[in-house]
C-alpha cells in the first residue's frame, strides 16, 4: 500500500511539477543569460571559466551552468531542459522539509508543511523560472538540515560526524553555486540556534568537518579557475560581493532595508490572513520543539540579514521560505488540527479569494470582449483565456467546498487542491503582447541570419540574440551591457561598437568581405534613438507592428 501511493505521489509531482514547466517562452534577460552560458560551456567545452557571447562573464560560479548544461545535454537545448534543475532543486526542499518535519512533528504536520512550501506563491513561481535562486535554496536547505541532523539526532558518533561532512559537501556545493553567501546564510541560522540551546561551547568545535565538505567539493575548481582566469578572484569578491553587500546607494540593486517586507507577504499570499492564528498555534511549542526553534532561527537571521545588504532583488529571499512553510504548517496544525480552535482566518482567506477570483475571472471576460482598456489575449488566443477562467473557476470550487466541509483537514486539503490546476495551466497562457516585450527569443526564431553574417546587437536583447542564433560572437552596440567587464580584455575590445561611426566602419569591412551586417535592437533604438543616423538599411522583420517596445532585425 505504501508504494502505491509513493507512486501516485510520484505521477502527480511530475504531472503537476515538472510536464508543463517548457510551456513557456523563455523570459529575458534571465534565463537567455543563463541558457546561453550554459550553450557555451557545451559548445566551447570549457566547464571552467564561464563566457557570455564569447567573454568572460565571472559573476557566478559554475555550478548551476553546469547543471542546466547537463541537463540540456539530456534534454536539448530548450526551455523545459533550462527549467528542469530548479524545479528538481524545489522539489527537493520540499523533500527535505518532509523528511525533517517527519521527525520531529506529526505526518500530517510534515505533510502540511510541504504542501504549503510548494504552493508558496515565490516559490512556485521561481522554482518554475530557469534561475540560480531554486538551486541554492536546496543546497543551503541541505546544508541545514544535514547540520540539524548531526547536532539533534541521537544516534551513533560516526554518523554525526557523516551529517557534519554531509553539510559541508551542501554548503559546498551552494558555494559553487552562488558564491561566499552559501557561508553566511547558515553562519546566521545555526549560530543562533546554538545560543538559545545553550551550546555556544560548541560553536568553535562544530564547523571543522563541514569545513572540510566545502574543501573537498570547490577547492579543484578554485585552483583551476586561478589558474585559467587569475583575476577571477579579485572581480568576484570585490565586485560581486563586497560592493553588493557595503555598497549602499552604490551598489547594484540598491534598495531599502524594509524592501523584503512587501515581498515577504506577497510570497505568503494565501496564507498572510492565517498568520495569526500560525503565531497562536506556535506559542506552546516553539520553545519545546527544537525543529521549530532552528527552523525560526533559519528564517528571521537570514532575513534580517539580507535585508541589511545594500544590493537587494525579491528573489533573495527565497531560502527563508523553507523553514518558514514549517513554522506554519506546524502552528496552523496545533491551531486547527490539535485544538479545534476556530478557523475563521481561514474561512476569511476562502471567500476573500473566492470573490478576488471570481472578480478576476469577469474582469478578464470584459477585457476579452471589449478588448478594453488593452486586450491581454488576441483573438487567436482564446484557448489561453478559456484556460485561465476554468483555473479561476476550478480554485473556487474548491474553496467554496472547503467551507462546507467540518473536518479541518479536508478544509486545507481541498484548499491546496484548488490549486494545482493553476500551476498547470499557468504555463501555458503566457499573453503574446507580453511575449513581445519579455520573451524576444519567440520573436528572433521567426527571422533567419546566415551564419556568415556579421552579428550586431543592443544591450537589451543581445542574450536573447546569441542563444536563438547560437552565436558566441556578437558586436555590441554603444552599451556594452552585463559584459562590461569581459569586453575590456585586449582580444575582445574590438566586439564592442562605442557609435554609429564604429558601427559603419564594421559595415564597410564585412561588404569589403563580401559579407553583410545584421542588427537587432529594440524598435525604438532604430526609429527614435538613432532615427537620423545610422547608415542605410532593409527592414527584415519586427515585432509588435513596429511598436516601440517591441523588437526589430535589419540588415545592412
Amino acid at each position: 500500500m505504501k508504494h502505491k501511493w509513493f507512486l501516485i505521489a510520484l505521477c502527480a509531482v511530475a504531472l503537476f511539477f515538472i510536464l508543463p514547466i517548457g510551456g513557456r517562452p523563455l523570459m529575458a534577460p534571465d534565463e537567455t543569460r543563463y541558457a546561453e552560458i550554459a550553450r557555451e560551456m557545451i559548445e566551447s567545452g570549457n566547464w571552467v571559466s564561464p563566457t557570455l557571447n564569447g567573454v568572460r562573464y565571472f559573476e557566478k560560479p559554475p555550478m548551476g551552468y553546469w547543471l542546466w548544461a547537463a541537463s540540456m545535454q539530456l534534454f536539448g537545448e530548450n526551455a523545459f531542459a533550462l527549467r528542469l534543475p530548479g524545479m528538481l532543486a524545489t522539489l527537493g526542499s520540499a523533500l527535505l522539509i518532509y523528511l525533517l518535519s517527519l521527525r520531529w512533528l506529526e505526518r500530517k504536520t510534515a505533510l502540511f508543511a510541504t504542501a504549503v512550501y510548494l504552493t508558496l506563491p515565490l516559490v512556485f513561481v521561481l522554482g518554475s523560472v530557469g534561475i540560480l535562486d531554486p538551486i541554492l535554496t536546496f543546497f543551503l536547505t541541505a546544508t541545514n538540515a544535514f547540520f540539524f541532523l548531526a547536532i539533534e539526532e541521537n544516534c551513533p558518533r560516526r554518523r554525526k560526524w557523516a551529517f557534519l561532512f554531509l553539510s559541508g559537501i551542501m554548503c559546498g556545493c551552494a558555494f559553487l553555486t552562488k558564491g561566499f553567501l552559501a557561508f553566511a546564510v547558515p553562519a546566521v541560522s545555526i549560530v543562533p540556534y546554538l545560543i538559545w540551546e545553550k551550546r555556544w561551547k560548541e560553536i568553535p568545535t562544530l564547523p571543522w568537518l563541514p569545513l572540510l565538505g566545502v574543501i573537498a567539493v570547490s577547492t579543484p575548481w578554485a585552483v583551476a579557475v586561478h589558474r585559467a582566469e587569475p583575476d577571477y578572484w579579485n572581480y568576484f569578491i570585490f565586485v560581486e560581493h563586497l560592493n553588493r553587500f557595503f555598497g549602499q546607494e552604490k551598489a547594484q540593486h540598491s534598495e531599502p532595508f524594509y524592501y523584503f517586507i512587501p515581498v515577504l507577504l506577497l510570497g505568503l499570499l494565501q496564507w498572510i490572513v492565517m498568520l495569526p492564528d500560525a503565531v497562536l498555534g506556535l506559542r506552546k511549542n516553539i520553545f519545546r520543539n527544537k525543529l521549530l526553534k532552528y527552523s525560526l532561527c533559519s528564517f528571521v537571521m537570514p532575513f534580517l540579514f539580507f535585508s541589511c545588504s545594500s544590493g537587494k532583488l525579491a528573489t533573495y529571499i527565497l531560502p527563508c521560505f523553507a523553514p518558514l512553510a514549517i513554522l506554519i504548517a506546524a502552528g496552523l496544525s496545533e491551531r486547527f488540527f490539535t485544538e479545534k480552535k476556530s478557523m475563521l482566518s481561514f474561512k476569511i482567506t476562502a471567500i476573500l479569494f473566492s470573490v478576488l477570483l471570481i472578480l478576476g475571472a469577469t474582469a478578464l471576460t470584459f477585457n476579452q470582449f471589449t478588448g478594453w482598456p488593452v486586450g491581454l489575449y488576441a483573438q487567436h488566443e482564446l484557448l489561453k483565456y478559456i484556460l485561465v477562467v476554468i483555473a479561476a473557476l476550478v480554485w473556487t470550487g474548491c474553496m467554496l467546498g472547503a467551507l462546507r466541509t467540518a473536518i479541518p483537514e479536508r478544509k486545507i486539503a481541498l484548499y491546496l487542491y484548488g490549486f494545482l490546476y493553476t500551476i498547470i495551466c499557468s504555463h501555458f497562457v503566457f499573453p503574446d503582447i507580453v511575449a513581445e516585450r519579455k520573451a524576444p527569443s519567440e520573436f528572433l526564431a521567426t527571422v533567419p541570419v546566415p551564419k556568415d553574417a556579421a552579428l550586431v546587437t543592443f544591450r537589451r536583447p543581445f542574450q536573447d540574440v546569441c542563444w536563438v542564433y547560437k552565436r558566441a560572437d556578437a558586436y555590441m552596440f554603444v552599451s556594452r551591457g552585463e559584459i562590461e567587464y569581459g569586453l575590456k580584455y585586449p582580444e575582445a575590445k574590438h566586439r564592442h561598437l562605442p557609435d554609429v561611426a564604429a558601427l559603419k566602419a564594421l559595415i564597410r569591412r564585412e561588404k569589403e568581405q563580401g559579407r553583410d551586417v545584421y542588427f537587432v535592437s529594440r524598435t525604438d533604438v532604430l526609429t527614435e534613438d538613432y532615427k537620423d543616423t545610422f547608415p542605410p538599411y532593409e527592414w527584415r522583420k519586427s515585432s509588435a507592428d513596429n511598436s516601440p517596445d517591441g523588437f526589430s532585425v535589419v540588415k545592412f
